[in-house]
């Protein structure tokens, strides 16, 4: 597909109703035909229980192809059978893409875009339909994701679920989708890998990952990783190490696990990018922008270190062949100590110089609690097939900082020598927190009408209790109560092809981030979806075409006035197409790839102009990732991928002034296999483009990525 095809989503959108021919002529397997699981009635389906129960340890994977998603819907349904978009990024995608970093995790997924995260600490920033999220899921359980730090060494596969999803999910949520990255888990047999992993700009990276079966049903897992590294930004590196203890316990109907993980991470500088002025282009890549000691006694080099904790423990107990009870709870701590400078834009009307807020005494944290309880089981009701999920959960967030004192430094755009003494503009005032408690109950049942048509019903009611308070001393509280409902279809002409629509409606309470005197109402988020999946190849080659309509309202955005504190906004809208494809042309060639088309725009506010374009939201982007096995006998083991990532023009900021220019990357890697070494090869921006990235629509609109320059990195692992 050319880049100028890219600009005319009818186009690209056509290209899907090709797909299927194309599939077909390249398979001379027979059209699939009616299985008996097709034609049997419910009642014939509820009669079945005189086989014994499996248990499947593994993700449903077949290459780059994933068939349930059962850590994110909840239950254990195909994705096909489920009346929403959900895509999946396996473990296999991870390795030979090379990614050793979360901004790297969703390259190859359609509507989503990753964002300027706080100062290069790792954590989940993510853009998904048009609308920022840094709220997310970790291993199914909500996860504040603004101060967190975690190494992927520890994530077995990425799960994403596109839009409202506050029929399951209440409590620190998101509008535009869900991040869910799920952790590695202990197994039933014994295996390991550790690796080694150079590269450019002295990255120098070692990993672990130990498997141990042990008798009377108990196993143990432990992945670990040290990480090391420069940047081709002045002055910036990093060192971290994680370490993710796990356990388990299972005989034929109940399963115990504890998932723990711990990540510390070290930062020489907090790295924000480049100012976002008008003149961007103009300015250092490579410089950081922000404190110099040398040029500047009065005020030492900015830095940061994180520290993030996190436990999880999963019940699980067949009471029958249909019926599982579950009961969970999650822990999530993540501690931030900072130095941190921002740049002034509200004062900024062109020139050489710019003033920057340095916030000497940054001392962040958040805390969460997680407790659940659930209920799946399949049932009839006369001719009607039911999976019906019951559950309640509490939800706790505390999430706040201590006042920093601020000092105002000069900056010259040019001149990195020239730096103005810092002069002292406010004091450290007391510690402010914003305190979230969610009381939630909900219900999904999806009913199979019969063979070819399945609804879907969702509904959670939650109790959102939310205060803050400033220097131990309550200021503010608030409570509401919210419904918010899914409806869903699904037809299935035949086996290879499902055709969907839901409406949904969420709720997300806005536990601010920064100091304030006021408790907010929920975000509210409704969407409308019409879709198509299908099997392009039977079992290898799958995929998705999507078209959707999502508002929200009750946006928590920065303030324009102070970047530390946020505001209420009015309404915004985004609805687009997207198109995925994931799985194998053939056992040998593997691809994955995505088109997406989105408009994402302010329909009513206060201080934004209606009409704008949200910052950071192309109206096309693109990606593919393909890998090749060499099946002659002299190149037994070696295997060749490379990857496009397009990303169109997008406004840089809102109100809309100045936009960033389109980019395609190109990443490649070669890897070779032997026994039980892997060497791999992955060279990252082939060709060394230059753009940005940035411009967030949520809290970081004030500065912008510069992308990093071709880099190569070389791995050698060997299975234990």
């Amino acid at each position: 597909m050319t880049i100028k095809s890219l600009r005319r989503a009818p186009l690209a959108c056509a290209l899907w109703f090709v797909l299927p021919a194309a599939a077909a002529a390249q398979s001379d397997m027979p059209s699939p035909q009616a299985t008996p699981s097709s034609t049997a009635t419910a009642a014939d389906r509820s009669k079945a229980k005189d086989l014994p129960r499996l248990v499947v340890e593994a993700d449903a994977t077949t290459g780059y192809r994933a068939r349930t998603a059962e850590s994110t819907a909840r239950v254990a349904v195909p994705i096909k059978d489920i009346a929403a978009s959900i895509q999946v990024v396996p473990q296999e995608v991870l390795r030979d893409r090379g990614v050793t970093r979360t901004d790297q995790l969703l390259d190859t997924v359609s509507g989503v875009l990753a964002e300027s995260t706080y100062g290069g600490n790792g954590a989940t920033f993510f853009n998904i339909r048009g609308f920022s999220e840094n709220n997310g899921l970790r291993d199914g359980f909500r996860d504040y994701g603004y101060l967190a730090f975690r190494d992927v060494q520890n994530i077995e596969r990425v799960e994403v679920f596109k839009g409202p999803a506050g029929a399951l999910y209440g409590g620190v949520g998101a509008v535009g989708g869900y991040v869910n990255t799920v952790s590695k888990r202990p197994q039933s047999a014994d295996f390991g890998e550790v690796g080694t992993t150079v590269g450019s700009y002295g990255l120098s990276r070692t990993t672990v990952d130990l498997n141990r079966s042990l008798s009377d049903g108990f196993s143990v897992r432990l992945n670990g990783a040290y990480d090391q590294g420069g940047s081709f930004r002045d002055d910036v590196d990093h060192h971290s190490w994680s370490l993710a203890p796990a356990v388990r316990w299972a005989d034929a109907d109940t399963s115990v696990t504890l998932l723990t993980e711990f990540n510390h991470l070290n930062r020489n500088n907090f790295d924000f990018g480049i100012p976002n002025v008008p003149n961007y282009r103009e300015l250092s890549r490579s410089r950081y922008f922000g404190p110099n000691g040398a040029n500047d006694p009065g005020v030492r080099n900015d830095f940061a270190k994180n520290i993030t904790d996190a436990a999880s423990l999963m019940f699980d107990h067949a009471l029958n062949d249909d019926w599982t009870v579950r009961a969970a709870a999650h822990y999530a701590y993540a501690h931030q100590v900072s130095q941190q400078s921002f740049p002034n834009l509200d004062s900024y009307a062109g020139g050489d110089y710019l003033d920057y807020s340095v916030y000497s005494g940054g001392n962040e944290a958040s805390r969460e609690y997680t407790a659940q309880g659930e209920l799946e089981g399949r049932f009839a009701t006369g001719a009607l097939a039911h999976t019906l999920l019951l559950g309640v959960d509490y939800g706790y967030l505390e999430q706040g900082g201590a006042g920093s004192p601020v000092s105002t430094l000069t900056l010259s755009l040019f001149d990195p020598r020239y730096t103005a003494l810092a002069v002292p503009t406010d004091s450290a005032g007391p510690y402010h927190q914003a305190q979230g408690r969610d009381w939630g109950v909900y219900a999904q049942d999806l009913v199979e009408l019969s063979p070819t048509v399945k609804l879907q019903f969702g509904l959670r009611g939650d109790r959102f209790i939310n205060r803050e308070v400033l220097g131990g001393v309550e200021v503010a509280r608030g409570t509401q109560d919210a419904w918010s409902p899914r409806v869903g279809v699904v037809w299935e002409p035949d086996t290879a092809t499902s055709i969907f629509a839901d409406w949904s409606r969420s709720h997300a309470p806005n536990v601010a981030h920064g100091v304030s005197t006021s408790t907010y109402d929920a975000e509210l988020g409704k969407q409308v979806e019409v879709g198509m999946k299908r099997d392009l190849i039977e079992d290898r080659l799958s995929g998705s075409i999507a078209w959707f309509h999502l508002t929200r309202a009750n946006i928590l955005t920065t303030d324009p006035v102070d970047p530390m504190k946020q505001v209420l906004t009015g309404r915004q809208a985004s609805h687009g197409v997207e198109i995925d494809v994931a799985g194998a042309l053939t056992p040998a060639w593997k691809v994955i790839a995505a088109y997406t088309y989105t408009r994402a725009s302010v329909e009513s506010d206060t201080t934004l102009p209606v009409g704008d374009t949200l910052a950071n939201v192309p109206r096309h982007h693109a990606s593919l990732w393909t890998t090749y096995a060499m099946q002659s006998a002299a190149l037994q083991g070696l295997t060749i991928g490379s990857g496009l990532h397009y990303v169109g023009q997008r406004d840089a900021n809102l109100p809309n002034s100045y936009t960033l220019a389109s980019y395609v990357r190109t990443d490649a890697s070669l890897a070779y296999e032997r026994g039980p070494w892997r060497t791999q090869l992955n060279v990252l921006n082939v060709f060394d483009r230059h753009y940005y990235t940035g411009g967030s629509a949520s809290v970081f609109n004030y500065t912008l990525d510069p992308s990093r320059p071709r880099a190569a990195q070389l791995t050698v692992s060997y299975r234990l």
